[in-house]
């Protein structure tokens, strides 16, 4: 009786400890394998410094939601376009620490950012 109770808590000790190991190493293979990070986790961060100011549109990158970074210059006008050219999603405004969450784009498109800004040094991320 207690000799199958020993045995018990050995073969769950020795499936926790399993458990633990392969949690541990599928943790370190996602932070350290840059392909597996990206692929579960994609992120994008594009530094644009604008030199003078424009009405014209400069492209950026993809993704669902668009990070204007707190240390940015100002606010920054942005639109969403397919590899064709066609505008997906309209202008919209990022203020700098503020995200915009992009609904409706599809995960296998690339898309192009365009970014419209006031004279500056912007730090774009896109997750």
């Amino acid at each position: 009786m207690v000799n199958s109770k020993i045995k018990k808590i050995g073969v769950i000790g020795a499936i926790f400890v399993t458990l633990t190991i392969i949690f541990v190493c599928s943790y370190q293979v996602y932070q350290n394998v840059e392909t597996v990070h990206n692929y579960f986790s994609p992120k994008i961060t594009s530094v644009m410094a604008i030199e003078k100011e424009t009405d014209e549109w400069n492209s950026v990158f993809w993704d669902k939601t668009i990070i204007n970074d707190a240390n940015s210059a100002g606010n920054a006008l942005m639109r969403v376009k397919d590899e064709k050219g066609n505008v997906v999603i309209d202008e919209f405004q990022v203020s700098p620490g503020n995200s915009k969450q992009l609904s409706g784009l599809n995960k296998d498109q690339q898309y192009y950012f365009e970014i419209k800004a006031p004279k500056g040094q912007f730090i774009i991320n896109a997750i």
